[in-house]
């Protein structure tokens, strides 16, 4: 995570939009790991 590498309102907007998707990632991978026989 690059925190104000930019400055700008785009920065946290990235920031903003990658947060939540690698949270949904790690949790669709802890569901798949229990699933697994």
């Amino acid at each position: 995570m690059a925190m104000g590498s930019t400055g700008g309102g785009e920065g946290l907007s990235s920031e903003i939009n990658v947060t939540p998707l690698i949270d949904v990632l790690l949790v669709l991978l802890i569901i798949f790991m229990i699933t697994q026989p």
